[in-house]
């Protein structure tokens, strides 16, 4: 975005604060999950707290992949719980399909998180942290076909 690659950009409020040259288009707002196999005891609770997590292997996005809120969280789980298996990916996909595959549970964003339902299941964290998702363009952007994608995409994320 800073070196002009990109006109537009998906990213999460946190991930852009210190950028004073953007301007951000607010889509919606998330809460972190746990995606968990379905087979998987934690699976069938409808919110989880972070003590839950005591004793299972756990797949965490690299920190160096990670918007702000999501590594407060991460370090949050590495303080808190107890007896952690711990194991760094840097793509969500990946994240998924390991979950997917038994090897753990991972947290991410709502709206980031892959549900499957015979195979995935995003359990909602009691973890209470501002989760905004939106786009980013440049601050003086003129580009009228830019401009009108960001005002789209606002006007489809209200209808959802």
């Amino acid at each position: 975005m800073i070196d002009h690659d990109s006109d537009v950009i998906f990213t999460t409020h946190d991930d852009i604060t210190d950028l004073a040259e953007v301007k951000y288009y607010d889509l919606f707002c998330g809460h972190f999950v746990a995606l968990v196999p379905t087979d998987h005891h934690l699976s069938y609770r409808e919110e989880l707290d972070l003590d839950d997590l005591a004793g299972e292997k756990i797949l965490l996005m690299d920190n160096n992949w990670c918007p702000p809120e999501q590594l407060k969280l991460q370090e949050t789980i590495r303080k808190k719980a107890d007896d952690l298996d711990i194991s760094y990916v840097n793509d969500v996909e990946i994240a998924s399909l390991m979950v997917k595959a038994g090897l753990g549970i991972t947290v991410m964003p709502s709206f980031v998180a892959i549900e499957k339902a015979d195979v995935i299941k995003a359990v909602k964290l009691n973890y209470p942290a501002p989760l905004d998702y939106g786009l980013v363009c440049q601050k003086d952007e003129a580009d009228p076909l830019v401009l009108a994608f960001c005002q789209v995409m606002q006007e489809q994320a209200e209808g959802m």
